[in-house]
């Protein structure tokens, strides 16, 4: 339990940082990818001392109030975090809440994942606030077989649950580990259907703490997952309680972990297309399934086939497009090698180049969009994107899809440009 990770901090420690209030899941990853990066750069100097809290007169300290302000830490939770870095201070209820999860690590097939762990997901690291730990309840292999995330409405038809349940089935059986949220409706179809294949494992992103598991009518669903040889997993501290802030967050886990994901149902305002945003911003594919024409539970689906989504008439339609994208996942490190070649700086990095004929057709987001790139030289991410437009981020995920469906844009690791 205190192995040190992250130039220094234990798992304890990160535990307890995790409880602070005004604290979440941005501001964790933020100081990791602080901590991270500084160790990765002073790794080499054998005269650094181990400890983050050791550091001789001459050395600015590596982790301090003023760094915290930095890294966009709140100045109340800023001070908590030096008390306990330095006295181990902390309040009564933060204790409680230390002692209970270091008792619930110490029971079997309880985890504490931290991005330097092997378990962690390579491609969860590449989106763009990784979580600084995960908690996972099950068997920590099903975190390294290929995946696709599935989700859809709560309130779905017979139709979109019955075929939902048929295509997970399907993908579990030709070795596709099916990633969704537990939730009812969609969701439970598709660890439902992932189940009876009985040959992959099935992985549950909760949107609570694995001690508050949501919603209490599939608890018995959440342990065939684990007794399957899945697992439930959460950033979330053990006790957080269901609230409606903290399920859209645990979207871009589903997605991030993900190859793709299959939107099965959703009306024009599911909270299932924020899975399919994350999807596009995180380089993923996107797969819908048609509905009827007259149901409004597809007409979130129809819309994302509209702005350039996969088509899933059957199992085959997603298999084909995951053995591409697989060759892809395999390939990352290399790609990651050559990102790191570019000068990047504030989510933008040098291109050159000019468009492509913007298509008549194209939506008058995707033509002012064109018209922003084609004044810039350098590319974006998704968020500084928004800014220089001004666009809806509903907005802004359609004419990126256009654009480069089109060929007129690229996406480079998660850096739009004209291509």
């Amino acid at each position: 339990m205190d192995t040190p990770y992250a130039a220094g901090l234990t798992q304890t420690d990160w535990l307890c940082l995790s409880f602070l209030s005004g604290i979440g899941p941005a501001r964790l990853s933020r100081l990791y990818t602080y901590l991270t990066q500084l160790h990765s750069d002073t790794s080499q100097d054998q005269t650094k001392t181990a400890s983050l809290f050791e550091t001789d007169s001459n050395s600015p300290d590596i982790i301090s109030y003023d760094i915290l302000r930095a890294l966009k830490w709140p100045e109340v939770t800023a001070r908590q975090a030096m008390d306990y870095l330095s006295t181990g201070t902390l309040t009564e209820e933060q204790v409680i809440k230390r002692d209970q999860s270091l008792s619930w690590l110490m029971e079997p097939h309880h985890f504490l994942v931290l991005q330097e762990d092997l378990f962690y997901p390579s491609e969860l690291k590449e989106i763009s606030v990784a979580p600084a730990f995960l908690y996972v309840e099950g068997h920590r292999n099903a975190l390294a077989l290929p995946k696709i995330g599935i989700v859809g409405a709560r309130k779905c038809t017979r139709h979109g649950r019955d075929i939902t349940f048929q295509l997970a089935e399907q993908l579990a059986s030709h070795g596709i580990c099916v990633v969704s949220g537990g939730a009812i409706g969609i969701d439970t179809a598709a660890h439902q259907g992932a189940l009876q294949g009985k040959a992959t494992p099935t992985i549950g992103v909760m949107g609570t703490g694995l001690l508050h598991r949501y919603p209490t009518q599939n608890t018995a669903l959440f342990e065939q997952i684990v007794e399957q040889g899945g697992a439930l997993i959460s950033e979330y501290p053990l006790t957080t309680s269901p609230r409606p802030h903290l399920f859209p967050p645990r979207n871009r886990i589903i997605s991030g972990l993900s190859m793709g994901v299959l939107v099965a149902e959703a009306s024009i305002k599911s909270g299932s297309l924020i899975s399919a945003s994350y999807a596009v911003q995180q380089n993923r594919d996107v797969f819908a399934l048609p509905g009827r024409l007259s149901d409004k539970q597809s007409e979130g689906c129809h819309q994302l086939l509209r702005q350039g989504a996969t088509l899933v008439r059957n199992v085959d339609d997603i298999l084909e497009e995951c053995s591409a994208t697989s060759l892809i996942f395999e390939n990352t490190a290399v790609a990651q090698n050559k990102a790191a070649e570019r000068t990047v700086g504030h989510g933008r990095t040098s291109l050159h180049g000019s468009f492509h004929q913007i298509p008549e057709s194209a939506s008058e987001g995707a033509k002012t969009l064109a018209i922003a790139l084609e004044k810039e030289a350098t590319a974006m991410d998704f968020d500084a994107l928004i800014r220089f437009t001004q666009m809806s981020a509903g907005m802004m995920m359609q004419a990126l899809m256009e654009l480069e469906l089109s060929g007129c844009i690229e996406n480079r690791e998660g850096l739009y440009g004209r291509c």
